[in-house]
């Protein structure tokens, strides 16, 4: 299993390209970024970058959370910029950030217009956050029936999905929702703090459900419970064992 680190939180103290070099320092396999390409010199991003896999990057967020359900030509302009950084990047995915409010007309337009502008798979995620549009999955079941696209799915975060659910049920939901998922990440549920299965134990009986599910990257989207890179690369190591 890639274990991905999401450099919107980790490693925060450092310059991007800085941040990519510390990933590989502390053990991970991937990274994934929210907007953070957007200005960025891609050509020193990509260097840093060698061979390591980017499992995916947001469209703009800014304080809306993104624009996708509230504004078809300012999500046309986030949508190009995302997708010339997936490509200059070899991304895997593009996050499509929903925005807080908007509509279901607007939403599926902008799904449908960022379909159709690039081969890379899209993913949607359900985000607990109160106020965002798309704020549950049976709602991003939903939006995925209505699109009918099998380049789109939904990316689950644990911690929003654990903000809606029991333990158990959350687990039921991720197995049957599993054919949908185009990736999974992961952060401590109740305070998005460190997922390591040592301390944790809701995260250690999570590890082989996913193991048992066939997931094959991991991405860690956490605050640090301490900020030095060793108690994240002990994180990493504990997921790994």
């Amino acid at each position: 299993m890639l274990i991905s680190a999401n450099l919107g939180f980790l490693f925060t103290e450092l310059a991007l390209v800085d941040r990519v070099r510390a990933a590989k320092d502390a053990g991970f396999d991937a990274v994934e970024f929210h907007d953070l390409p957007d200005g960025t010199d891609l050509t020193a991003l990509r260097a840093a970058l060698g061979e390591m896999p980017v499992m995916g990057l947001n469209t703009y967020m800014g304080p809306s959370m993104g624009r996708a359900a509230l504004s078809r030509d300012e999500f046309a302009g986030d949508f190009a910029t995302a997708a010339r950084s997936a490509e200059a990047l070899g991304a895997r995915a593009i996050h499509i950030v929903a925005g807080m409010d908007g509509d279901n007309t607007t939403y599926l337009h902008n799904l449908g217009h960022a379909l159709a502008y690039t081969p890379c798979p899209i993913v949607i995620e359900p985000i607990s956050t109160p106020g965002y549009f798309l704020s549950g999955f049976a709602q991003a079941e939903a939006v995925l029936d209505q699109i009918n696209d099998p380049s789109l799915r939904i990316m689950a975060d644990w911690f929003h999905l654990r903000a809606g659910h029991a333990e158990g049920d959350a687990r039921d939901l991720l197995t049957r929702l599993w054919p949908r998922i185009g990736h999974i990440q992961l952060a401590r549920a109740g305070d998005r703090g460190a997922p390591c299965p040592v301390i944790d134990a809701e995260i250690a009986r999570l590890l082989p459900h996913l193991r048992m599910l066939g997931c094959a990257a991991l991405g860690l989207e956490y605050r640090p419970d301490i900020a030095p890179t060793r108690a994240i690369a002990d994180t990493v190591a504990a997921l790994r064992a």
